[in-house]
């Protein structure tokens, strides 16, 4: 008895948003700063909430979402989950390859995708993408966090 492939799920790296967040603490902190060096200037007061609203509040909810979005692809025996939005099973899927510096998916019919989620992804978008690259959906390999290859490689072996 063979035992079951585990589901493949592909994360972007999340090196940068921890860079990212690390900035925005820095400049909210600095914002902070800069009202309690001197609270009764107009321009301190302004600077303060302006660095604090846009880069501690704003960049805390941004990150936080991408962080919750940064799945790239899951695999199991049902299909492919794209970016947690669209499922794909299987059947759907024509092939799983690659190119120099991406994964290539291509449909057998890509308005099945289309009609699973809806304005995700356009039937004109997938074409396009079809006529310039041969895949339907590519995804790069600064997405992937790993060599395109091995991604594909996983990915194949699930859909068997």
């Amino acid at each position: 008895m063979t035992s079951p492939v585990p589901p493949v799920r592909i994360v972007t790296p999340r090196g940068r948003l921890i860079a990212l967040a690390v900035v925005c603490v820095v400049i909210a902190v600095l914002g902070v700063i800069v009202y309690l060096v001197n609270p009764q200037e107009p321009l301190n007061i302004i600077l303060a909430g302006a660095a604090v609203g846009v880069f501690g509040i704003g960049g805390g909810v941004s990150l936080v979402g991408q962080f919750r979005r940064s799945t790239v692809l899951e695999a199991d025996d049902e299909g492919i989950r794209i970016e947690r939005k669209v499922s794909v099973p299987w059947s759907a899927i024509d092939r799983i390859g690659t190119t120099q510096t991406a994964v290539g998916i291509r449909f057998r019919d890509p308005k099945a995708v289309t009609d699973a989620a809806p304005g995700v992804y356009t039937l004109d978008g997938l074409k396009a993408n079809r006529a310039a690259t041969g895949w339907d959906l590519t995804f790069a390999e600064r997405l992937l966090g790993r060599p395109p290859r091995e991604v594909a490689a996983a990915l194949r072996a699930r859909q068997r």
